[in-house]
């Protein structure tokens, strides 16, 4: 027969193991909500004619790509670099060594903006699950302008035909 002493331990350990389990998964959940900023993901340029992919850089960064449009094949034509004017703007990062600034925006980096081949510094807001306010501007925030970008939910990243 089983002594109480003998009932009572293996009991207890499995009580802790529980507890440890259930506070692990707890600050694991915690830990992924923390990562996972809603900066991240497929946003429609303001003109509505570029898709930029917002991902985490390896070094903690962000940083946006172009990843769709309404002019696939175009080139960066006016990129400062000769050399770079005959490739495509599809798969060109665009937003760089963008930082959480600690009042739920990102800054410190800039944008690319290839129909003028500049670059400027760059701040971007979270206005909503959905929209962002992407400003670039020359020195001070003052001296620039915004765009809204809203969340691309569509499927097809070619947006020169009729329906994307």
């Amino acid at each position: 027969m089983m002594s109480r002493l003998q009932y009572c331990v293996p009991k207890m350990w499995a009580s802790r193991a529980a507890l440890t389990l259930v506070l692990w998964a707890a600050g694991s959940g915690a830990l992924v909500a923390q990562q996972a900023s809603p900066i991240l993901g497929r946003w429609l340029t303001q003109p509505g004619d570029g898709i930029i992919e917002i991902k985490r850089a390896g070094d903690n960064t962000y940083q946006g790509t172009i990843i769709g449009g309404n002019a696939p094949h175009r080139v960066d034509e006016h990129n400062p670099d000769a050399a770079r004017r005959q490739q495509l703007l599809l798969g060109q990062v665009i937003l760089k060594d963008m930082r959480e600034d600690g009042e739920g925006a990102l800054a410190g980096g800039t944008i690319y903006e290839p129909d003028t081949g500049r670059t400027y510094k760059c701040r971007i807001e979270t206005l909503d699950h959905d929209r962002l306010k992407v400003r670039g501007f020359i020195g001070i925030s003052l001296l620039g302008r915004s765009q809204v970008w809203t969340r691309f939910t569509g499927s097809s990243l070619d947006l020169s035909g009729p329906a994307h």
